[in-house]
């Protein structure tokens, strides 16, 4: 199953595993804002400078993200 869904990021955690970055993201999504849950993407997978309460799109393959794109302050 391939999706987009709206949601809001509540922490982002920027790690260096072995000199990779990734994001460590905790977010919930707007269908069910009461969940939270947790997704570890390549820094290329995330626009940049992500930060806490952002609103954004996260795009789902079989219910893994697999990238975060910001919306926009009218969307």
């Amino acid at each position: 199953m391939l999706g987009k869904q709206a949601g809001t990021l509540l922490e982002v955690q920027q790690i260096d595993i072995h000199g990779a970055l990734f994001f460590d993201v905790t977010f919930a999504l707007d269908s069910a804002p009461q969940r939270r849950s947790v997704s570890r993407l390549g820094v290329e997978s995330v626009y940049e400078n992500p930060q806490n309460g952002d609103a954004v799109t996260l795009h789902l393959l079989m219910g893994q993200v697999t990238k975060i794109e910001k919306r926009n302050a009218a969307a």
